[in-house]
């Protein structure tokens, strides 16, 4: 029986389509034109090839002696004569003929209305038509239409010096080029894609005045074409796509799939993704025990398959799926591919699939294997807490430790009703003896003091134990999976906005940024969730401590290199409990070293680098946001030097005056804080 399917491909569609077809075990071969055509479907996982141009004749050849059922043309739009030559030999040979077509009408439909284009753009229906349209402008020509048609175009421009060519970089296109009297530095070989950028930079290396484009849609980069043309305000000659002026219809990649899907009687391949609850029988869902009876093999930890009673359910003929002990998405999809026999496997988690990090990489892994996947909700451990504690998940917040880094005292400090799922026993130890040594112990005579900390340990199982803390010792034989609950009414009391007055940081006799000036330069920041902050030049430590106040989810880099500044950042960030502050003892910029890629910066002190220090945080980041605070006019030049050589971009200047009053016996005088230049800047 026949059953391959044969694809004339050399284009990115063709690609595509071919990789869809590999994800759905569906057989084909790939024909490509050239041995460059081969290499780029190689590299892209294609291993079953055919190499070379072929006439009509040797395509009936191939499609009488392989067992093929269907022929899919994703050639070239413009490749005209090989569409003509591959419906021939399918009409010859009674093979199905599929035309995948590209979408090209949405983008020029698109380019018509860009203003600053409206007399630039020359539509043409034939390369003749264009060579004409070329020959009536004036200067350099870029052609960005491969080198198929070089010869004719170069026959219809009588100053051949004007002419400047993209091409593939193989030894096809530049032989084209010399026959055409095309050399040198006027052949670009490249390969794209190529970005607007890329194809402004080219324009303007050779003084392009008009530029030769097909109308070749999404995939032939023609809006990155269009664009900077627009931007450079030059000419563009666009041959007109011959399929959507002939009216004839194909099918777009996806309706491609469809139809191949269908025409080989093979389903989608699917996978069930399912929570199972604690792991008590009587918590499964009836959905969950459905897809378990009709799982032909079943994947988990080894933690969840052991608390799972599956063959209670089984209804298979054969007896009890296979078991598998594993949760690795990569490794369950190798699996499958060498076990094709298994059609209805299911993936265990323990819980909620919600709030599972297992779960979410297999369903990003399996969707893009092509597979459906279907998702079967538990019942989580927190929905069984928060329901016997009584306590609404809506008012709450939840965070996450388990396997990742979480800043739990910061937003112990923030929400007054903080669910925390932490790895283990031995982690919500640890951030119970960190609260401990911010707010006290638990338990005093008066009872609960401050803060309430109550662990749910196998909720939902035999071995369930729900237990107020409020020593370390109260964590003695405590085994197994655990939650916390957290309630700190003090929350309630604090500002949204943490502000801190400087009479409340230690100081000594190191510089501090003033309270005022403080509140402004944090908000010029414009930080953001998980942002990462460096504090150059900490010295108190006053923008850092209150920057790592904002959210637990900030973390800030306190960098300062005199030892006495040192000193009082660390003083301070134990007064202040910020775990989310890092303290660097060095001098910037060789303190960035081994150091997370900044999003944000704030420069309060630069001992004479603040140039090189710049530098290098826009070579970490292009996109960073910079504050940098001047007292000194000599800085404020600095800064505005590297603007004006444009080494970086100013968004803001703002000088401000900030004068205090302090009451001295009946009167109230003025105490004025030195003016501060604020100025935000970005590379």
């Amino acid at each position: 029986m026949k059953s391959k399917i044969l694809i004339f491909g050399g284009t990115t569609e063709g690609r595509v389509l071919a990789s869809k077809l590999t994800n759905l075990g569906i057989e084909h071969v790939v024909s490509v034109a050239t041995e460059y055509g081969s290499r780029i479907e190689e590299n892209s996982g294609e291993n079953n090839l055919f190499v070379g141009r072929k006439k009509s004749e040797e395509i009936e050849e191939i499609l009488k002696n392989e067992e093929f059922l269907t022929v899919v043309d994703a050639t070239h739009p413009f490749a005209t004569d090989v569409t003509r030559t591959i419906k021939k030999a399918c009409s010859k040979t009674g093979i199905r003929y599929i035309r995948l077509s590209r979408n090209t009408k949405t983008f020029l439909d698109k380019a018509r209305k860009l203003s600053g284009l409206e007399d630039n753009l020359i539509f043409v229906t034939s390369i003749e038509e264009a060579v004409n349209s070329l020959e009536k402008e004036v200067g350099n020509i870029l052609l960005m239409t491969g080198s198929k048609d070089i010869l004719t175009i170069s026959n219809g421009i009588s100053d051949k010096q004007r002419i400047y060519a993209r091409v593939l970089p193989n030894s096809e296109s530049l032989s084209k080029c010399e026959e055409a009297g095309v050399f040198g530095k006027h052949i670009i070989a490249m390969q794209g894609p190529f970005s607007k950028q890329m194809n402004e930079a080219l324009i303007r290396e050779i003084n392009a005045k008009v530029i030769l484009t097909k109308e070749s849609g999404k995939a032939g980069g023609f809006s990155e074409k269009i664009e900077a043309a627009r931007e450079l305000g030059i000419k563009v000659v666009v041959i007109r796509n011959p399929e959507v002026l002939s009216g004839e219809e194909g099918y777009d990649l996806d309706e491609t799939v469809e139809i191949l899907k269908n025409l080989y009687g093979r389903n989608q391949k699917s996978i069930v993704l399912a929570g199972i609850g604690p792991g008590n029988r009587k918590y499964y869902t009836n959905e969950l025990i459905e897809e378990l009876q009709k799982a032909d093999i079943i994947f988990g930890a080894k933690s969840v398959i052991e608390r799972l009673e599956y063959p209670k359910f089984s209804n298979s003929k054969e007896g009890a799926a296979k078991i598998v002990k594993t949760y690795d998405a990569y490794e369950i999809l190798s699996y499958l591919e060498n076990h094709t026999k298994y059609v209805n496997p299911v993936i265990v988690y323990s819980g909620d699939i919600s709030l599972c990090s297992g779960a979410k990489k297999a369903l990003e892994a399996f969707t893009n294997a092509e597979y459906e996947v279907k998702k079967v909700s538990g019942i989580s451990s927190l929905c069984l807490f928060a329901g016997k504690l009584g306590i609404a998940l809506e008012d709450s917040t939840v965070v996450s430790s388990h396997g990742r880094k979480c800043n739990v005292e910061g937003y112990v400090r923030k929400e007054r009703k903080l669910f925390v799922l932490p790895s283990d026993i031995g982690e919500a130890r640890e951030i119970y003896k960190t609260l401990e040594k911010i707010y006290g112990k638990g338990y005093d005579n008066k009872g609960i003091n401050k803060i309430s900390f109550i662990a749910g340990i196998n909720l939902g199982s035999e071995s369930e134990v729900i237990r107020q803390i409020g020593c370390i010792e109260d964590f003695e034989n405590l085994t197994g999976k655990i939650i916390l609950f957290i309630n700190n009414d003090e929350a309630f009391k604090k500002s949204i906005i943490p502000s801190i007055a400087d009479d409340n940081i230690i100081r000594g006799q190191v510089p501090m940024t003033k309270e005022e000036i403080r509140a402004l330069s944090i908000a010029k920041l414009h930080l953001t969730k998980n942002a990462t902050l460096y504090d150059i030049g900490a010295g108190t430590g006053s923008i850092s401590i209150e920057a790592s106040l904002l959210s637990p989810s900030i973390e800030v880099y306190a960098i300062e290199k005199k030892r006495e500044a040192v000193k009082l950042l660390e003083e301070n960030r134990q007064k202040f409990a910020v775990s989310n502050m890092h303290i660097v003892e060095k001098a910037a910029p060789k303190a960035f070293e081994n150091l997370p890629v900044p999003t944000h910066a704030f420069i309060g002190g630069s001992s004479g680098c603040l140039e090189e220090i710049i530098e290098t945080l826009i070579a970490l980041n292009k996109e960073i946001r910079i504050v940098v605070n001047c007292v000194t006019l000599e800085t404020l030049t600095k800064v505005l030097n590297m603007a004006d050589n444009n080494t970086i971009q100013i968004l803001e200047i703002v000088q401000v005056n900030v004068c205090r009053y302090k009451k001295v016996g009946k009167y109230h005088m003025a105490d004025a804080v030195n003016p501060v230049y604020i100025i935000v800047i970005k590379g």
